[in-house]
């Protein structure tokens, strides 16, 4: 008798997350990206596809405006199967990915961002994706105005292929107290 044994990674190992075109967001099809704007607020999230041990994203967001952003990773919610899911903390994401692991952004997503929005890559980052990416949920993260940020979010990997939404509920505008909401949809399909 041969008992074989394997974890959430080894269940997730051909899975892709595949984005869904809605009216508000845009298919960046080279990177199998979505990308959205609203309120001068421009947001692209591309799934990371290498990370079977988690379902993780790296986010872009661009704040067009003249005015600081801000927003808290623990606003950022994944809904699968009916039921929401908040991003994990730093720590979790380093006992679950391990110590060494590094997220890559697919190669092909600045063409993509290139052809959809081209001013987008032309803006300047403070480079603060490492600060933003391991800083804890509930810190305000604010993001000066005219430039853009990348960070990740990971979330637990469910054991099913139900579509999932990725939402952005709170992204303000400092000056005006505005709050601005981005909704993402993904399908998963096995291979």
């Amino acid at each position: 008798m041969v008992i074989f044994l394997a974890g959430c990674s080894g269940l997730n190992a051909t899975r892709n997350i595949i984005p869904v075109a809605e009216s508000e967001s845009t298919i960046l099809p080279r990177s199998k990206g979505l990308a959205s704007a609203k309120d001068n607020i421009c947001i692209v999230v591309v799934p990371i596809q290498d990370a079977k041990e988690m379902d993780a994203f790296g986010v872009v967001i661009v704040n067009e405006t003249s005015h600081w952003v801000s927003f808290k990773k623990e606003d950022f919610i994944l809904i699968q199967s009916g039921e929401a899911t908040k991003a994990a903390t730093p720590s979790q994401v380093k006992t679950r990915m391990g110590g060494t692991y590094t997220p890559r952004i697919p190669e092909m997503l600045n063409m993509d961002i290139f052809d959809w929005r081209p001013s987008i890559n032309e803006r300047t980052s403070r480079n603060i994706s490492k600060n933003i990416s391991e800083a804890e949920n509930d810190m305000k993260i604010s993001i000066i105005g005219g430039t853009k940020e990348k960070f990740y979010l990971y979330f637990k990997t469910r054991d099913d292929i139900a579509p999932m939404q990725l939402i952005i509920p709170n992204v303000q505008n400092e000056a005006t107290q505005k709050r601005t909401r981005f909704s993402f949809k993904f399908n998963i399909e096995e291979s």
